[in-house]
């Protein structure tokens, strides 16, 4: 019965969640606004390339990590200002904590709110990136659409949306006990993770140091396996980096409980549930 409240909870969460997203304009305009930013990025980095003259699996390889890292962008951005909207804006923070239901299956919900946003990113720029780069510029690009592995897909996509939803909860734990990084905290990690996860270039190319720490990031083996489903070259293998993005997803999970623990008794103790930032 408890298993069937948290998810009915947890439903009801994504259907506030996705009111709250989507319901300030018409679908097509909501869609634009989806694409607009990953896509811009991406054509800004695709010219470079071009210009550059790098091969086409350079470009395919930078296609389907920009496309990809809108999963990173959508969660980091949604999860990390999730708290203060409900607790500054909407003042409900407090009443949804002491309810039955709990944060939990709440912020759970929100997540997926950000995951389907991501999704329709993702799917709209690989479309438009094929569209124009192989239908426009008649350039020759390696990057079969309909001839992706989906058994070699699903898995990664499913690995690396529960690594990037543990960090979130991380993220919307950092905001319960702070009230002046809200609106630069999903900007930094996301930042972070583009620089670091190896979305327009490959960690080799990094400093020696920094690769130590790119090596233990999930969206690392989440961009990798997920470029191997497209038939696209990557260091490594696709199970080994399946089964280290499995790894770094159980670890985000246990540091993610960890994480939350701490700032819901330090929120309790100071009494920070219902606190109000004013600027």
């Amino acid at each position: 019965m408890a298993i069937a409240d948290f998810f009915k909870s947890a439903q009801e969460s994504f259907r506030v969640g996705w009111k709250i997203e989507s319901n300030w304009t018409d679908p097509v305009l909501f869609a634009t606004y989806q694409i607009i930013r990953p896509l811009a990025s991406l054509l800004i980095v695709g010219f470079i390339v071009i210009l550059g003259a790098a091969p086409g699996s350079y470009l395919a390889m930078v296609i389907v990590g920009s496309a990809f890292y809108a999963y990173v962008l959508q969660v980091m951005l949604g999860m990390a200002i999730l708290v203060f909207v409900d607790r500054n804006r909407y003042e409900v923070l407090k009443n949804i904590y002491i309810s039955p239901g709990t944060l939990h299956p709440y912020v759970i919900g929100r997540g997926l709110v950000s995951v389907l946003n991501g999704t329709i990113s993702v799917v709209l720029t690989l479309l438009f990136s094929v569209a124009i780069f192989s239908g426009l510029l008649h350039m020759n690009i390696p990057l079969n659409l309909l001839g992706v592995n989906l058994l070699m897909l699903l898995p990664a996509v499913v690995l690396g949306i529960i690594s990037l939803l543990a960090i979130g909860y991380m993220l919307c734990a950092v905001n319960i006990v702070s009230n002046r990084m809200e609106f630069i905290l999903g900007d930094s990690v996301s930042g972070v993770f583009f620089l670091l996860g190896g979305v327009i270039f490959p960690i080799s190319l990094l400093p020696a140091p920094v690769q130590y720490v790119s090596n233990v990031l999930p969206v690392t083996y989440f961009l990798d396996t997920v470029r191997e489903s497209f038939g696209l070259q990557t260091p490594g293998n696709y199970i080994s980096n399946l089964a280290i993005l499995g790894l770094t997803t159980v670890a985000s999970l246990i540091l993610r409980i960890s994480v939350f623990r701490l700032a819901e008794q330090r929120a309790k103790r100071l009494g920070l549930f219902d606190r109000k930032s004013e600027y």
